[in-house]
Parts: structure tokens; C-alpha cells; sequence
């Protein structure tokens, strides 16, 4: 079998024939070639994004897979629309094309942590409050990350006592980083992880990937202090703070996580 990267470029070229989509930019690799995603264009001249996602067929259900095309149900946020998927099964994988209406506005940042000032236009915090307010009002059942899963990932992490009880399950895009912001609206990108967790996620991933910026730091924990503050706001941060450091990438950002992370059980 091809490698992955031969297999993923592959799968991006026969979504795009079979889609009728003419490819015009560079694509986008994801984290360990799982995805290949590119802007494009349908025989109208409609730019689209597409995106092409590929797992082991064992993997190929369960909240994260079904994340992008449930998230079409969320009213009243702003986010991009999915327009078309196509899937099929191939060399032991189910591969999904999908095609979003192409956001023409630049992401926050390139990469998963804020290294410069985005340079937010006026307004912009007032927008993405209304968001998740609105996201936060939608009924779900989706849960990406269990209960269980987070008492262990803590309890492996800082030791048998640490707190672990969330008292408030509230629905989050649950992965609130600088990339999946853009920077004028703000749209919401990339919604696989979106879901019910514990209050405060959002904000803490938000702030955890600000670190490198201090001051944008603190303009993200003044905007969201009130949750950031509470018991779920901590363990939010925390579990945050195991995600970034787990990341291979995570470079720099892992002293200040330390940090926070060593603050956050001293308050408890």
C-alpha cells in the first residue's frame, strides 16, 4: 500500500474529479496526513473548501467522525456551510470528501497556537460571545470526551486528588483555537469535537493557546473570566493544559501550561 501522504493526495484528487471541483491553491495537511484540505471551485465559480478525511474503517463513527456533518444542525452561529460529502471505502479506510462554502476571511492564526497579535477588528469579542451563547443553547447528547475520560486523563496526570466533578455540561465547539477563528466575523471552524463539556472549555482553549501572547492572554481571560474562575472553569484548564502538552508540536507553549497548570492545583 502507498504511504499515507501518496494515499491522502490521491483521495484529494478523485474527491475533487468525482465532485467536479477544480482545485486552486495549495492544500492543507492535518496532524499525522489524517486530513488533506484545499481551496477549490465548482463548475460555477462558487469557491469551496474542500476537505477530505480519511480513518481506519474501525474508526469511522462515534462523535468526532460525525462531528462536521452534525454541526449543519446548530442555528444561529456562525460557521461555514457543508455543501456536499461523498464517502467511500478504500484500502482498509472509509474516506469522507467533504465540500464547505469557502469562508474568505483569514484564520487568526496559521498554526494551533497565537504567536502574534491577531489585530482584532471592533466588535469582534461581542460576535463570538453571541456565538457561543447561541451555541450553548443548543440541545445535544454528543459528548466527545466522557466523564471517565477526563477523571482518568486528570487523575494520570496530577495525582489521585485533583478535582474531577463537573457540575455543568454545557454545548462548546471544543476546539476553540486561533485557527479555527477567523478574523473579521469571527466564523467557527472545524466543528468535529463540538459537543457537550465541562463550562469554560472554549474559554480555556482559547487562553491556553494565547499564552505566547500575553497580553492577548489577558484580554481572553478578562472577556471570560466569570467562567474561567469557576471549579469547571479550572478543570476546563487543566484538561486543556494535557491536551496542548500531549501534542507533539507543543514547542514553547509547554513552560506557561506548566505554569498555569501548577497555579490551577495550588488554587485547589
Amino acid at each position: 500500500m502507498a504511504d499515507r501522504a501518496a494515499l491522502m493526495e490521491q483521495w484529494f484528487a478523485t474527491a475533487a474529479r468525482d465532485l467536479h471541483l477544480t482545485v486552486c491553491g495549495e492544500a492543507v495537511r492535518g496532524v499525522g496526513d489524517r486530513t488533506l484540505s484545499g481551496p477549490a471551485a465548482t463548475p460555477r465559480g462558487d469557491a469551496v473548501w474542500l476537505r477530505v478525511l480519511a480513518v481506519p474503517e474501525d474508526l469511522a463513527h462515534g462523535p468526532v467522525w460525525e462531528g462536521p456533518v452534525t454541526s449543519q444542525e446548530v442555528t444561529g452561529v456562525y460557521r461555514p456551510r457543508l455543501m456536499h460529502c461523498l464517502t467511500w471505502a478504500e484500502h482498509g479506510h472509509v474516506v469522507r470528501a467533504e465540500v464547505w462554502k469557502r469562508i474568505i476571511e483569514p484564520a487568526c492564526a496559521a498554526h494551533e497556537t497565537l504567536t502574534n497579535d491577531p489585530r482584532l477588528p471592533a466588535g469582534w469579542w461581542e460576535r463570538l460571545h453571541a456565538s457561543l451563547d447561541r451555541l450553548a443553547e443548543h440541545p445535544t447528547q454528543r459528548m466527545p470526551r466522557p466523564p471517565e475520560q477526563i477523571t482518568v486523563a486528570l487523575r494520570q496526570a496530577y495525582g489521585p486528588d485533583v478535582p474531577t466533578r463537573v457540575e455543568r455540561w454545557v454545548t462548546q465547539h471544543g476546539d476553540l483555537r486561533w485557527c479555527n477563528l477567523t478574523r473579521t466575523t469571527p466564523y467557527l471552524l472545524d466543528w468535529e469535537l463540538w459537543g457537550l463539556a465541562p463550562a469554560g472549555t472554549d474559554a480555556a482553549t482559547l487562553y491556553c493557546t494565547s499564552l505566547l501572547v500575553p497580553h492577548v492572554a489577558a484580554e481572553v481571560y478578562r472577556q471570560f473570566r466569570h467562567v474561567l474562575d469557576s471549579p469547571d472553569g479550572r478543570i476546563a484548564q487543566l484538561c486543556v493544559c494535557i491536551q496542548l502538552t500531549r501534542h507533539p508540536d507543543c514547542g514553547p507553549l509547554r513552560e506557561p501550561l506548566t505554569r498555569l497548570a501548577y497555579r490551577l492545583l495550588t488554587y485547589a
